[in-house]
């Protein structure tokens, strides 16, 4: 019996994900071991390895969507008849979670692995490696078991890619080579523009005149999740947006103080640090606002689980500053920039997404005054930050130039009402007005 190939489940609110990327081609052999597909799901991308050696055959394509249990392909042993149809057995729902660490095996540090053995490692060791251009072998793993984890892969420059590198699918390569197409002229309408073999096969029988056209690109599954989740946030919640002028003079000294003073140390503290410290503080005494709406009931939270948004190409995605109440602004700005970072390299894993309470988001660096923040269910709110613009306050009744700031509350109506909602805020904006409360 052929080994079946699931699409694996990473987390456990995965519902569906996309075969992004096959690594081996339909009909190519695979080593037990080996990276065999690239897993698209809402959240983040895992590379999927191969759990035995043989003949691989695709019973999924390059951007197909599916469940996680559902049988994408196979691979037959060495000797083993293969059929020219293949079967389609039924999906394995209890299917294991893949993708985070256990949590409860203390760290040890395990020998590194015989050289021409399989390297246990974590998906995401094994593409921090391959971004890295480094070998896992010999590498000594400190996760359960031995197993490599990202910070046991060495910290070497990544190697050179080849230049103009054009994506497309070994399947799309294969056949361009057969059919002389240069790739180079090819539209793909797979995931994020790669070529797939349909592409290859609709140049080749296109006239020589024709011109390839744009045409629709494929919605990711992150754009995907991000339309429906947010159409449902709209939906099902009862949103409402206030905003408030902040006076940010002595939050513009404290932040150029800190710039200076954290310099040696490599930590750049942003305002968007400083309103998430502020507002991490602020919700533990407004519990209100830390809180869900879930089968009609309220829960409140006596911890606060910051979400900090980040812009990708692909689209929003918000990792979670764990405890930020109790941390201090310097620590919550080193965090907060290393969590930016790897979402841009995509290297996140699940507990970077999960369990946050609140989220804060800007769009200050844009230019944006201010906006109206979309809820991220089940939290009751959210807060956006505007840019800092020249403002005007009265002293001794003179009107006198100030830097200002716009924070945008968005809360759900159902959780709670706009009197606490306005308290919240109002409470924040003490803090930013009274910065040194954010060093104590």
């Amino acid at each position: 019996m052929p080994t079946e190939i699931y699409l694996v489940k990473v987390g456990m609110t995965m519902h569906e994900g996309t075969v992004e990327e096959w690594y081996v081609a339909d009909g190519e052999r695979v080593e037990a071991g080996a990276m065999l597909y690239r897993l698209e799901t809402e959240k983040v991308n895992l590379d999927v390895d191969a759990e035995a050696s043989g003949i691989v055959r695709h019973l999924a394509a390059e951007g197909d969507t599916l469940e996680p249990g559902d049988v994408v392909g196979f691979i037959y042993a060495d000797g083993e008849t293969i059929p020219d149809v293949l079967p389609r057995p039924k999906p394995k729902r209890d299917i294991a979670v893949v993708g985070e660490e256990p949590a409860s095996p203390p760290p040890v540090q395990a020998k590194p692995a015989a050289s021409g053995a399989r390297v246990a490692a974590s998906p995401a060791a094994r593409r921090l490696a391959r971004e890295r251009g480094v070998s896992l072998e010999g590498v000594a793993g400190s996760g359960p078991g031995g197993r490599i984890v990202e910070g046991d892969v060495p910290a070497v420059p990544p190697a050179p890619e080849p230049p103009q590198r054009i994506a497309a699918s070994p399947a799309a390569r294969k056949l361009a080579a057969e059919l002389n197409v240069d790739l180079a002229n090819v539209d793909g309408s797979g995931p994020r523009g790669r070529i797939t073999r349909e592409d290859v096969q609709s140049a080749a029988d296109a006239p020589a005149a024709a011109q390839p056209s744009a045409g629709a690109t494929r919605m990711s599954a992150m754009r995907r999740t991000i339309a429906e989740r947010m159409h449902s946030s709209l939906r099902d919640t009862a949103q409402l947006t206030m905003d408030m002028e902040v006076d940010v003079t002595d939050l513009v000294k404290l932040r150029g103080n800190l710039i200076d003073e954290w310099a040696d140390d490599g930590v750049r503290v942003t305002y968007t640090d400083l309103v998430l410290v502020a507002a991490a503080r602020t919700l533990i005494r407004h519990p209100k606002m830390n809180a869900c709406l879930s089968d009609d009931a309220i829960t409140s939270y006596d911890y606060a689980h910051v979400g900090m948004a980040v812009a990708l190409d692909e689209g929003l995605i918000v990792p979670v500053i764990r405890d930020a109440h109790e941390k201090p602004l310097r620590e919550v700005a080193r965090e907060s920039a290393d969590l930016a970072s790897r979402a841009r390299a995509g290297s996140l894993g699940l507990g970077d997404l999960a369990d946050g309470t609140f989220t804060v988001t800007s769009l200050g660096m844009f230019g944006v005054d201010t906006f109206t923040p979309i809820l991220n269910p089940p939290q009751a709110g959210i807060l956006g930050v505007g840019r800092i613009y020249d403002g005007v306050k009265w002293h001794d009744g003179t009107p006198v130039r100030a830097p200002m700031l716009r924070l945008s509350l968005t809360w759900d109506h159902r959780v709670l009402d706009g009197a606490p909602a306005a308290e919240f805020l109002a409470a924040v904006r003490e803090y930013l007005e009274q910065p040194y409360r954010l060093l104590v």
